[in-house]
């Protein structure tokens, strides 16, 4: 009797599971992601332990004082602890990141979508709208944007306080953030908007959504069940690579005194308030500025890496 012989087949391998690998075998991504991991858990983990102290408590004993068992970071110009400081201001650093950039990709994403995908009139329309925003100073429009909501954030706040029974020392600090976070992310979509447009210009054309259209599919439903997903690794790159970008503006308007308000801290605000005090305490501004810098490189790194395991023609080796 004839020993009939299996036949193998290699099971194939989806462009999600290609990519993960590619992300996977990247050091540098890897240790990047590795490090914001270790970087959020310290800023929102650790401030829960009873044994770091108060950001905003003051000691007029130990002002200006050295790296210290009690102190890892020393103290700032009121006797502050520097080290429970960097950790609050990592927080909203990284909140303002997050979220404004999360805001920023909703509008984005469905502006770029409908102009790509309309055309013609619409879509000059909606790319000259885009052009004139861009020709504004970016900064002067946030300034003003968060100054016009800066009362209704108030009054939120207010009124989250009266209802819930918060402590209006835990909601003011976030809260307060709010207008900075729909300031720039309101504002930080035009650059993902002309991405977005690009690539569903491409996509639309390609003979999948051709074919979706022949079978008589509505338009919502090629538009989000067709074109988006095709979309995403684009968006996923950019949203990494534009957190970065948001949480410089943040520091940007936090150092010339216009993103978070005093006691509360970002990263931003303490390298303001170490720069003015380096030549006496240069570790008031060595410690957040380099939590800063390393959080911006490991997020640049992990973008990186994102771009070349999404889009393997784009890496370099």
């Amino acid at each position: 009797m004839p020993v009939m012989e299996k036949l193998q087949f290699e099971q194939g391998h989806s462009l999600w599971q290609d990519a993960r690998r590619r992300l996977l075998n990247n050091r540098a991504a890897m240790v990047a992601a590795f490090f914001l991991l270790l970087m959020g858990m310290a800023c929102f983990l650790l401030p829960l332990l009873p044994c770091v102290a108060d950001p905003n408590a003051t000691n007029l004993s130990h002002i200006a004082a050295g790296c210290s068992w009690e102190h890892p970071f020393g103290t700032d110009q009121l006797g502050r602890d520097l080290f429970a400081r960097v950790l609050y201001g990592g927080r909203i650093s990284l909140l303002v990141g997050l979220v404004a950039t999360f805001v920023a990709l909703i509008i984005g994403l469905a502006y770029g979508l409908i102009s790509g995908y309309l055309g013609g009139r619409t879509d000059a329309l909606m790319m000259r709208t885009v052009d004139v925003l861009f020709a504004l100073p970016f900064i002067v429009l946030v300034i003003v944007f968060s100054l016009c909501i800066e009362e209704p954030s108030r009054r939120l706040t207010a009124w989250l306080v009266e209802t819930t029974g918060w402590s209006r020392a835990a909601v003011e600090p976030i809260l307060g953030l709010v207008p900075l976070f729909i300031a720039i992310g309101a504002l930080g979509w035009l650059t993902l908007a002309r991405i977005v447009r690009t690539q569903t210009l491409e996509i639309k054309a390609k003979e999948y959504v051709l074919a979706a259209r022949s079978l008589g599919l509505g338009h919502f439903r090629i538009l989000f069940y067709h074109i988006a997903p095709n979309l995403l690794g684009t968006v996923v790159v950019y949203t990494t690579l534009a957190v970065p970008g948001i949480m410089l503006t943040e520091s940007t308007l936090s150092f010339i005194g216009l993103g978070v308000r005093a006691p509360n801290s970002s990263w931003g605000t303490l390298i303001k308030e170490g720069a003015d005090r380096m030549e006496a305490s240069p570790e008031l501004l060595f410690f957040p500025a380099l939590c800063f810098c390393l959080t911006l490189l490991a997020l640049n790194f992990l973008g990186d890496g994102l771009r070349d395991a999404l889009d393997p023609r784009s890496a370099k080796d």
